[in-house]
């Protein structure tokens, strides 16, 4: 049977694509792996995986090639976003790049990758994070390496550039970037690159050419910063919850609007900090520890595919028009849904490896009361 055009991409599919890039023994020992960074609510550590040796995992780890991986993964991402943008009706959404910056708090001083930046010592990445809708994924990341002269700017153009507008074809893109990574040289770049649609942070007391501040701008209105003069830019903001108040985030635009489409426009802007608090705490991004640079990357890498296979699960449970539509299914339930189908039979062995476990701490309590009993 022919697929639809714009049909999404089969998933089992994409993990088949997978397979074929490791050898047997590999696999056997990445999609236990895999398996554990999908499971919610558990530590993500070595030893909870439970079809392969803690050594075995780590040997992997800091010695595999995840390239091949890695290509397999942006393929099948640019072909579920293309195919979620063709499923629409209506007036379609903008093809939204976000690009910031996120910390992995550290402690251990050996550990390759850290460094201290804005008063936080860890690993530090500049993450691209792109959505057409109710659909995204992290589709790249770079490291702010102390052993590199790099600065945060020049990664994120150097990930931006990977995302050239041609990529996309029609799509019309809107690029989304904090408040640490522009200046008049990027913006220039940006533009020239085919960016057309940009949008930066800015903070409330940003001096403006005229000499007020950002905060005293209407929304809507068209102004120029002090340190980006000829650059005409249209002011919004978004008020959102942060420690049981409400805290006004102010933004600005290359595209003019009315102020109800400028609120429209920027309504899920900060869609990227729930990401990395789920990247976090659900994905195990905050657990990266291996002790080599090719054992972090691929922990990353581990990361970056589970939470990305969870948020497409989270996307076609919405689309299915199910019971548990995709805003009732939080990802780490879209995760161990993920697990059920992909990879069964590494489910049923975990689970056969605990009633094991079971069994015999019940024969030794046993044994325990009957010498008692003698």
């Amino acid at each position: 049977m022919t697929k639809k055009k714009n049909s999404l991409p089969d998933v089992q599919e994409f993990y088949r694509a997978l397979e074929a890039e490791l050898t047997p023994t590999e696999w056997r020992t990445f999609e236990g792996t895999l398996s554990m960074f999908l499971e919610g609510g558990s530590r993500k550590q070595l030893r909870q995986v439970k079809t392969c040796s803690p050594s075995t995992v780590s040997r992997l780890l800091n010695t595999m090639n995840t390239q091949p991986l890695e290509k397999e993964r942006l393929r099948f991402q640019v072909k579920a976003l293309r195919a979620a943008y063709d499923r629409l009706r209506g007036q379609k959404p903008w093809l939204v790049i976000r690009v910031d910056l996120t910390s992995i708090e550290k402690t251990g001083k050996s550990l390759p990758y850290t460094r201290t930046y804005n008063g936080v010592f860890g690993i530090h990445l500049v993450v691209i994070h792109v959505s057409i809708g109710k659909l995204s994924f992290p589709m790249g990341h770079a490291i702010y390496d102390p052993a590199q002269e790099e600065t945060p700017i020049q990664l994120a153009l150097k990930l931006i550039r990977r995302f050239h507008p041609y990529l996309w074809g029609d799509l019309p893109q809107f690029l989304v970037m904090d408040s640490g990574f522009y200046s008049a040289d990027a913006l220039d770049l940006l533009r020239w690159w085919g960016f057309e649609h940009i949008s930066i942070g800015g903070r409330s007391n940003l001096l403006l050419a005229d000499g007020r501040q950002l905060k005293e701008a209407g929304r809507g209105e068209c102004v120029e910063l002090a340190g980006l003069p000829g650059v005409p830019l249209y002011v919004s903001w978004v008020d959102l919850p942060r420690n049981d108040k409400m805290k006004r985030f102010y933004v600005l635009d290359t595209q003019p609007g009315t102020a109800r489409t400028l609120t429209r426009r920027h309504k899920r802007r900060w869609l990227i900090e729930s990401f990395f608090k789920s990247a976090k705490h659900d994905f195990g991004l905050k657990e990266t520890r291996l002790r080599t640079e090719t054992g972090i990357d691929n922990w990353i890498f581990l990361v970056w595919l589970s939470i990305s296979l969870a948020l497409y699960q989270q996307f076609r449970a919405g689309m299915t028009g199910g019971q548990c539509p995709a805003w009732c299914l939080t990802l780490s339930e879209a995760g161990e849904e993920v697990r059920l189908v992909l990879m069964p039979h590494v489910v049923r062995r975990t689970l056969l490896a605990a009633l094991y476990r079971l069994d015999a701490a019940e024969l030794t309590l046993l044994s325990a009361k009957t010498g008692q009993a003698a």
